[in-house]
């Protein structure tokens, strides 16, 4: 508690050195860019549900890599299925939002703090488990612990948590806009230096998602800074990526961008893979999903790279698709993408119908790590305890406001 006040005195004569400061008054005003606003899907809709099969989509044609007849009708029927499921179900089964779950501020805050403090004394154990930065040894990355990274990446949501706090404040007028900007920005910018030491890209880019849908639907940033995060998380996904290929295969050869292209290749080929192992009932028949609770067998990205017969002991990213098709086939995927299609949908709606901070922050986790999973699948106990807590407080506000 000592260590958090001093903490807070120096982040408070920061924010007042920095909204007295000459940078602050020569950052861009609230008119800058204004004509984006004039945009109805810029102003309203730019990280609506359909926006994972814009993403999706863009990564097929950045992969520009021929794949089966098979595997785009699966994928096209992974759309109709998310698209209905997440676009026209939620219209009938969320009507009255008078009676939703409301959970209080406070308690949150102190959840999320709980959880930031938690996490960076995991990640100093891990760092010191495995004797360096894995930012800068890219080797170390594959002698990490799951168990002692996956509480360290648990700073993902307390940030998520603490932001939902500080935008409840500026929502109540307490602390103005300017503050939680700042406060935000600056934890954010703590939790991204963690994140990045470890040599994950992955996390980074799913935090710069969730602090930007966040402040997207509060009106914490503009359209035009929304618009700059996707390049920052874009520049992100690029640089950090190439860094490792350079550090542990001494790669040099090949620009970044190309790089990025020939990832993307790779994970859609190996997709197309799985489609024509997979049939349509799938080849492992929930083996994957079983695989993700923690144990002394392979993880779910080894045992794709053991059934397209890759190296021993490599992991692989299957995409969002991938998994679905591995254990179910094609009905997996029709039925797996209603699922998170219903769970996205409802928290859209929800969220957009009651402004309630804590939904916007559960719909920004959500909708972020669903972005992500364009490439890397949902392979991971935390990202699939952050989806099955949502189902489960989406379901219960279904039930509560039927009810009534």
């Amino acid at each position: 508690m000592l260590l958090y006040n001093i903490f807070l005195k120096i982040l408070l004569s920061v924010e007042k050195i920095w909204l007295d400061s000459y940078f602050r008054k020569a950052y861009p005003s609230g008119k800058f860019l204004k004509f984006l606003e004039k945009s109805h899907v810029l102003k309203n809709h730019i990280f609506a549900p359909p926006l994972f099969i814009l993403a999706f989509s863009i990564f097929m044609i950045m992969a520009s890599t021929s794949v089966s007849w098979k595997l785009h009708l699966t994928i096209l029927i992974g759309f109709i299925f998310f698209f209905l499921f997440s676009m026209i179900i939620p219209r009938f089964i969320l009507k009255d939002m008078e009676y939703y779950l409301k959970f209080k501020s406070e308690d949150i805050n102190s959840i999320g703090l709980t959880l930031f403090l938690v996490s960076i004394i995991f990640f100093i154990i891990t760092i010191t488990d495995v004797g360096g930065l894995p930012l800068l040894h890219p080797t170390l990355r594959y002698s990490l612990n799951p168990k002692l990274t996956i509480p360290a990446f648990l700073m993902i949501p307390a940030t998520a948590l603490i932001s939902s706090h500080l935008l409840e404040k500026m929502k109540e007028g307490s602390i103005d806009r300017a503050r939680v900007k700042f406060r935000i920005m600056v934890l954010a910018l703590i939790c991204a230096a963690f994140l990045t030491l470890l040599g994950y890209r992955t996390p980074v880019v799913a935090l710069i998602l969730i602090i930007a849908i966040m402040g997207y639907y509060t009106g914490l940033f503009d359209i035009w800074e929304i618009l700059g995060s996707f390049l920052f998380a874009f520049l992100v996904i690029m640089g950090i990526g190439y860094f490792r290929s350079v550090e542990e295969y001494s790669v040099t050869s090949i620009s970044a961008m190309n790089f990025l292209k020939m990832r993307a290749a790779f994970t859609l080929n190996v997709l197309d893979m799985l489609s024509h192992l997979s049939g349509p009932t799938g080849a492992l028949h929930g083996d994957l999903i079983m695989s993700m609770i923690p144990g002394p067998g392979d993880g779910p990205r080894t045992l794709i790279g053991k059934l397209i017969s890759w190296r021993t002991g490599v992991t692989i990213t299957p995409t969002i698709f991938g998994q679905m098709l591995v254990d179910f086939g094609t009905a997996g995927v029709a039925a797996g993408m209603g699922i998170l299609g219903l769970i996205t949908g409802a928290g859209y709606r929800i969220m957009k119908k009651t402004g309630d901070t804590f939904y916007i922050m559960l719909y920004a986790l959500i909708m972020a790590y669903l972005i992500i999973s364009v490439e890397t699948g949902i392979l991971d106990q935390t990202v699939m305890g952050y989806f099955a807590a949502g189902g489960a407080i989406y379901l219960y506000n279904i039930v509560k406001i039927n009810r009534h």
